[in-house]
């Protein structure tokens, strides 16, 4: 994926001094916008400003790679389990197709406090596919595999023409009732 870097952020990069940041947005029916940063931070990005609270629970976000070709690329997000909300949160919503965004930040220090440098860039942003919930005695872990737009790009949308798809439609037609039975007396081209 191209990124267009700000000056400010291509300045940063240059020098030996990184301190890379996450802004994980998870688009729950209530949204969490939280940062692998020990303090808060806000960030105008998507073109609003968005605070991004200081998070424990973040586990892990795990490596992905990016390829010129159209592919289905994915990653996985581990949270904890400590805050039941997240275990609440994918137990009793349906999570699938839920927005994920990660941009990246960079912080930097100026007069002795530590700022977040202007314009993170998009490092992932894709749908939750699917989810699970591993608990033991000691800790429990809510995983979210998250894929990019691409993943359904060969999915076959539309109705079928037999009776359980027009049912979920049309509840009270029976039109399709006899579909099955009625095709083998079709003559499709033959006399």
């Amino acid at each position: 994926m191209t990124r267009n870097l700000t000056s400010s952020i291509k300045t940063a990069l240059a020098t030996n001094d990184i301190k890379p940041v996450h802004l994980l947005t998870i688009g729950f029916s209530t949204p969490v916008n939280f940062t692998d940063c020990p303090f808060s931070l806000t960030s105008s990005v998507s073109g609003s400003s968005v605070t991004y609270s200081p998070s424990d629970f973040i586990i892990g976000i795990s490596d992905f790679t990016e390829e010129i070709d159209v592919t289905k690329s994915s990653l996985g997000i581990s949270l904890s389990g400590a805050d039941q909300t997240f275990i609440s949160t994918v137990l009793n919503e349906n999570v699938t197709n839920d927005e994920v965004t990660i941009f990246r930040g960079l912080l930097t220090n100026t007069s002795n406090s530590v700022q977040l440098i202007s314009d993170p860039f998009l490092l992932y942003k894709g749908n939750i596919e699917n989810f699970s919930v591993n608990e033991t005695d000691k800790d429990s872990v809510v995983n979210l595999t998250v894929v990019s737009h691409w993943a359904d790009f060969e999915k076959k949308n539309g109705r079928k023409t037999n009776n359980t798809s027009q049912q979920r439609f049309f509840s009270t037609d029976v039109g399709m009732d006899f579909s099955s039975q009625t095709v083998l007396d079709i003559k499709w081209g033959r006399e």
